[in-house]
């Protein structure tokens, strides 16, 4: 995925995210699996909100540090999310292909991985990592909806106990990202 493409999958994520999910739905349809959505579009987000950290920062070498520590906790929090959200889908079951899973949760992150950006404003970081968080599982469910052609009153309990299980792992990785930056005095 070129740069034009990631940002245009980004705003169109962020503002039309119901055509965003059929458009997905429809290009899985008719070309298959070739495209690596945890590494073509998950990781070069998580790593351009990585690099727009070092303005923030100034200090050239414990902001790369500080990029580093947050880049891996963000990857590990996304990996337990996807991990949990098949086990409990499992748990159900429902039958999800993994691969649905994977596509919904790498997309459906995206403002809590660009409102990391805001963590630095002290007390007003909880306003902006709750309204990252709503937004995040308003996408996510719609993505189920579409991608995993999930019916709300037969997987409700399914729906619920992910969503309480991706706000947890999300508070978590708040908390572990306030503590890096009080390790390093940001």
């Amino acid at each position: 995925m070129g740069v034009k493409e990631l940002f245009l999958a980004i705003f169109s994520l962020l503002f039309r995210y119901g055509n965003f999910w059929n458009d997905l739905k429809k290009r899985e349809v008719t070309h298959g699996d070739e495209f690596n959505v945890l590494r073509d579009y998950a990781v070069p987000v998580i790593a351009l909100v990585q690099l727009a950290k070092f303005p923030l920062i100034g200090l050239p070498r414990p902001a790369m540090f500080f990029a580093i520590a947050n880049f891996l906790i963000d990857i590990a929090g996304l990996y337990l999310m996807m991990g949990g959200a098949a086990y409990l889908f499992a748990r159900e079951n429902t039958e999800t292909p993994q691969g649905g899973i994977v596509t919904v949760f790498c997309y459906s992150m995206t403002p809590v991985w660009l409102f990391e950006l805001f963590y630095f404003t002290g007390r007003l970081s909880w306003l902006f990592a709750f309204i990252a968080l709503s937004y995040a599982l308003v996408i996510g469910r719609k993505g189920l909806a579409v991608m995993l052609d999930v019916i709300s009153g037969v997987t409700g309990n399914a729906l619920r106990n992910t969503a309480l299980f991706v706000i947890t792992v999300n508070t978590a990785v708040f908390l572990l990202i306030r503590a890096v930056m009080r390790l390093f005095n940001f």
